[in-house]
């Protein structure tokens, strides 16, 4: 049944990712087969209906081919059969038997033995059974647990129950059983129930990632490397929810986003304004606030597995004769990064924090270079700051780099800077991302969310052909089905426990 899980599994990702399209009763069944306490649970609908479906044939249209979302989609699943000898067709063997969901969970993420199945709806339950067993590898086993016949065969077990095709290892086969039989599910999860509250209920697919348990099952998987921290443990006190939505110029992941959360990964949590003053050209813009307390959270999570906070700090101090508190942490506040160039030659961008004490955070840049002198080779050179418009701080030049590294301090932002064009924009550039069209109308799209992330996928795809990749044929088979694509931006609105983060990739 191998072809058949790799087929099923293609028709939830895809249905999650782009191909999906809601209906107004869009809320799945199928989490009446799926264990309490799963780890993670995705479900999408399978079936085009109204503005969704319109959304995504406008946006699917935009890409090399013709038909409809659906149909480009049966095209692929029937080449891909055909191409891997699978004794299975679409059109004969899947289609008439298809529902309107599909659906997966993962009951455990160790590493050895992740547990989880694939789950599709079927509106013709012996057509799906004849499936199972046509896609059989090797020797078909039928057996019965608690009254329930599944089928097992050289690679995966598989059934037909209470209205789905579910394909898993065959203890998964047992989880679902057990769960329909006499076992609490996931709709009556109250971890789970909780986190769908705010969800819209049209959604083009869900996503749920139950964190108290990702955070246990990944303490376990750590055992003999390193371990979680007990203070980690804060970053997953609750579990969230994304869902899937799509208009005429791209496809949304939107998320309720527990605080707790946002520290383990700021990238979800507020933006700063430091992203507005980044060059106007920049194809890579990431800007967040208080970067010296993410630090500072991510130095306590793992203080536990190193010793302990004290440890940390004297083994810190020891190695750089520096206070971690006063000489690091406590200046830093709104991070950003810029990255820009579409060639090798051009390629330029910085990191740049804002300080609230330039002594303390001089310090830092003076012992950088002294660690620097110190362990040069013979083509690299540490020298007087040379950045256009000065600063206090040093420059590094090296025969295997194109462009000196400037690293220094000037109004207020520490700056580490590839090139001199960057360490000069990154103080003043004389354009902004809020002057380039592509930015402002990608931030427009991301309606009432203030944007932390900008990747503009156009000056990539020129990066990647000029440094020599264009001539490679797996680049230019891709490039028509990545030139559609604008960018890929993120934002938040809301704060503490009313944050909502969302990403969008655009097709302009």
């Amino acid at each position: 049944m191998r072809q058949l899980t790799l087929l099923l599994t293609v028709l939830t990702v895809s249905a999650l990712s782009l191909a999906a399209c809601g209906d107004e009763d869009s809320v799945s069944s199928a989490t009446s087969l799926v264990p309490a306490g799963a780890v993670l649970y995705g479900e999408a609908t399978l079936e085009p209906r109204g503005d969704q479906k319109e959304a995504i044939d406008t946006i699917v249209s935009k890409f090399p081919g013709s038909g409809s979302a659906g149909e480009r989609l049966e095209r692929l699943i029937e080449q891909a059969l055909r191409e891997s000898d699978a004794p299975l067709s679409y059109k004969d063997d899947i289609q008439p038997w298809l529902g309107s969901e599909a659906a997966f969970f993962v009951s455990d993420v160790q590493a050895s033995d992740a547990g989880g199945a694939a789950m599709v709806a079927t509106d013709d339950e012996d057509a799906a059974e004849d499936a199972l067993r046509k896609s059989a590898q090797g020797d078909i086993q039928e057996k019965t647990y608690k009254g329930v016949e599944y089928l097992v065969d050289d690679v995966n077990a598989g059934m037909v129950h209470d209205g789905f095709v579910v394909l898993g290892e065959e203890a998964d086969i047992k989880a679902v059983i057990d769960t329909t039989e006499d076992g609490s599910s996931l709709e009556d999860d109250d971890a789970y129930t909780k986190a769908l509250e705010d969800s819209p209920e049209d959604r083009l697919g869900l996503f749920y990632v139950n964190s108290p348990a990702l955070y246990r099952t990944l303490s376990e998987s750590a055992a003999g490397a390193v371990p979680l921290g007990n203070s980690f443990r804060r970053f997953f006190e609750e579990p969230y929810v994304a869902t899937v939505d799509a208009d005429h110029d791209g496809v949304t992941v939107e998320a309720s986003i527990p605080e707790s959360f946002t520290k383990a990964v700021p990238f979800f949590g507020p933006g700063s304004e430091l992203m507005t003053d980044l060059p106007v050209d920049s194809w890579l813009a990431l800007a967040q606030p208080d970067f010296g307390k993410t630090l500072d959270s991510y130095i306590d999570a793992f203080a536990d597995s190193l010793g302990g906070r004290d440890v940390v700090e004297q083994q810190f101090r020891s190695a750089t004769g520096l206070d971690l508190r006063d000489d690091v942490l406590s200046w830093m506040g709104d991070v950003a990064i810029f990255v820009r160039g579409t060639s090798i030659p051009q390629l330029n961008g910085a990191l740049l924090i804002e300080t609230s004490d330039e002594v303390a955070s001089g310090r830092l840049i003076e012992r950088l270079r002294s660690l620097a002198q110190s362990q040069t080779d013979p083509g690299t050179r540490v020298e007087p700051l040379s950045a256009p418009g000065g600063g206090d701080g040093f420059t590094v030049r090296s025969s295997e780099v194109r462009q000196p590294v400037h690293v220094f301090q000037r109004d207020g932002r520490v700056v580490f800077a590839y090139g001199d064009d960057a360490a000069s924009d990154a103080i003043s550039p004389g354009k902004t991302l809020d002057d380039a069209p592509d930015f402002t109308s990608a931030a427009e799209s991301l309606e009432g969310y203030a944007v932390s992330m900008y990747v503009a996928i156009p000056p990539i795809l020129e990066l990647v052909q000029a440094a020599g990749a264009g001539s490679e044929q797996g680049f230019a088979d891709a490039k028509p089905y990545l030139e559609p694509l604008g960018a890929l931006i993120g934002g938040t609105k809301g704060e503490g426990d009313d944050l909502s983060s969302a990403f969008k990739l655009t097709v302009p």
